[in-house]
């Protein structure tokens, strides 16, 4: 099992952040798309390591299209030297009629358009052949040489591979029928991933004969360096499952944990805006089925691999708290033990088992 980190800091911090990721012996550095750009400090990134892989998890798909994220990760692969990961995310309608001001409609099948659309783009520069993507909503039919890149700027390891997020069987199915990989999401408990994630995803694959995608896996951690830490932590973990279980593409996340009630209660208190109420209505039993609290190091990595290991290829922290480096990069170090030393329960029958990469 690969361990990733996902990086949040000021632009200027980054190169150093990201070295001293590298350092402390994580195997990938993601950013997202919050309150600022995701690529940009990934470029960063590039420039002071080596040897982890450089990915966004995620950046908005539907905020652009597909020349322009052709064209950045291209770039970002060029420039990483082979090591960055494209990894998309739908978002939800309002976000993208409302903050993009973008054109929402059947969100799965424009997904498909869309990666289709980029690896055409990608072909034509890779081959110099003729561009001649015309789908259904997207179509890209001019590339004159002046705007082609020159195909040996990737030249020894190709085009970066897409990544997509999901958290719906009918998402999840595409991006087992498209995608190189799938970005699973913190709310998402082992049952869920087992049950509903890994079969949609093994299903998509199979329907395109495919080969399952790699999957990642971001988990909730409650960490602290003392007891009152991790009860400020617990807190910060509590109102982002509420937050989360207030998004109606979310319910069956909670239907999947036995709380079926939750999400439409949570879904009418955020439109009333009453976060706190929100926040008290997820009991202890609900965050500690989709976070694990590592009161000691070791035995929160080993219940993280119990939890994961036989599902997920790559596992990041999600931590909606100032959580401490040095204690995370201690836990990623005894999680790649655990991975390599504790015994794993049998893989999904819906999935291959693949060795660690």
């Amino acid at each position: 099992m690969y361990v990733d980190t996902t990086i949040v800091c000021r632009l200027e911090q980054m190169g150093a952040a990201s070295a001293a990721a590298e350092s402390a012996g994580y195997n990938g550095v993601w950013t997202f798309e919050g309150a600022h750009d995701p690529f940009l400090p990934l470029l960063l990134a590039a420039e002071r390591t080596e040897r982890v892989r450089l990915g966004t998890s995620v950046a908005i798909a539907f905020a652009r299209n597909p020349m322009l994220l052709a064209t950045t990760a291209w770039d970002l692969q060029a420039y990483s030297r082979g090591r960055f990961v494209l990894g998309l995310g739908t978002q939800i309608k309002p976000h993208i009629t409302r903050r993009y001001g973008m054109p929402w409609s059947r969100p799965a099948d424009r997904i498909r358009d869309m990666v289709t659309a980029i690896r055409a783009i990608w072909d034509s520069w890779e081959t110099g052949g003729r561009l001649d993507h015309r789908g259904e909503f997207y179509q890209h039919t001019l590339m004159p040489p002046l705007f082609r890149p020159d195909a040996r700027e990737v030249e020894g390891f190709g085009p970066p591979p897409i990544w997509l997020a999901g958290v719906g069987p009918r998402m999840t199915a595409v991006a087992g029928e498209t995608a190189d990989g799938f970005l699973s999401h913190p709310l998402c408990p082992p049952a869920f991933l087992r049950e509903t994630t890994l079969p949609a995803l093994a299903a998509g694959a199979a329907s395109a004969r495919r080969r399952v995608p790699e999957v990642h896996h971001s988990a909730m951690v409650i960490t602290g360096r003392d007891a009152a830490d991790r009860a400020a932590a617990r807190e910060a973990v509590r109102t982002q499952v509420a937050f989360y279980g207030s998004t109606p593409a979310y319910h069956p996340v909670l239907e999947a944990v036995g709380r079926a009630e939750l999400g439409p209660r949570l879904h009418e208190l955020s439109r009333a805006g009453d976060w706190t109420a929100m926040a008290q209505m997820v009991d202890d039993a609900l965050v500690d089925a989709v976070a694990v609290t590592v009161d000691d190091i070791g035995s929160g990595a080993a219940e993280l691999v119990d939890r994961y290991g036989p599902w997920v290829d790559r596992l990041g922290f999600n931590t909606p708290y100032r959580a401490d480096p040095a204690l995370l990069a201690d836990l990623a170090a005894a999680v790649r033990e655990a991975a390599v030393t504790r015994s794993a329960p049998p893989p999904c029958p819906a999935r291959d088992p693949r060795p660690d990469r």
